[in-house]
C-alpha cells in the first residue's frame, strides 16, 4: 500500500514538474524581441536605433509626429541585445518643459484614460519631464504579436496626442 501511495506521489511530482515545462516552453514561442519591434516599425515607415538602457536591457528610439518615443523591454532571456526573448515591452514618451505640469492635471488624466498612465518625473538636470506609458505584454498571451503591436501603437500614438493637449505641450 505504501509503495502505491509513493509511485502516484512521484508521478503528481513528474506531471506537475511536466506541466511546468510545458508552460515554459509554450510561453517562449510568443515572447518578443527588439528585432521583430523593429521590423514592425520599419513597416509603418519608422527608423528605430537600438542600443540597451541602464539595466542593459534592449531599448529602441525612434520618432513619432516629431516627437522622441523609446520602447524598452523587460525581463529579458540571454543572447544578443536585438535577439533576445522578452516577457514584455513598454512604449514611452516624455515631455520636458520649464514649469512642471500640475499633478491635478496628470491625475485628471490618469482617472479619464485607460492603458496609458502618465506622471512626472525630476531629471538629473532638476527639470521635470511629464511621461506617458503602455505596457504590453507578450509571453504567455497566444496574442498575434504584430495585431498586438499595431493596437497598442495606435493606443500610444492617440494616447500621446492627447496628453500633449491636454498638458499644453508643444515642440
Amino acid at each position: 500500500m505504501r509503495r502505491v501511495a509513493i509511485s502516484a506521489m512521484s508521478a503528481l511530482a513528474l506531471m506537475a514538474l511536466h506541466g511546468n515545462t510545458f508552460a515554459q516552453s509554450k510561453g517562449a514561442s510568443d515572447s518578443v524581441n527588439a528585432q521583430f519591434i523593429i521590423g514592425e516599425l520599419q513597416k509603418e515607415g519608422f527608423v528605430p536605433k537600438l542600443d540597451k538602457d541602464d539595466d542593459g536591457e534592449p531599448r529602441l528610439t525612434f520618432k513619432v509626429d516629431g516627437y522622441e518615443w523609446s520602447i524598452y523591454f523587460y525581463a529579458c532571456g540571454p543572447g544578443a541585445t536585438e535577439t533576445r526573448p522578452c516577457v514584455s515591452y513598454q512604449f514611452y514618451s516624455g515631455y520636458t518643459s520649464n514649469k512642471a505640469v500640475p499633478l491635478e492635471i496628470i491625475n485628471q488624466w490618469n482617472t479619464d484614460k485607460r492603458y496609458a498612465r502618465a506622471y512626472n518625473y525630476v531629471q538629473k538636470d532638476g527639470k521635470t519631464s511629464s511621461r506617458i506609458e503602455i505596457d504590453v505584454l507578450s509571453e504567455g498571451t497566444q496574442a498575434n504579436k504584430s495585431e498586438t503591436f499595431l493596437a497598442f501603437f495606435q493606443k500610444m500614438k492617440e494616447a500621446a496626442q492627447d496628453f500633449r493637449k491636454q498638458i499644453n505641450f508643444r515642440n
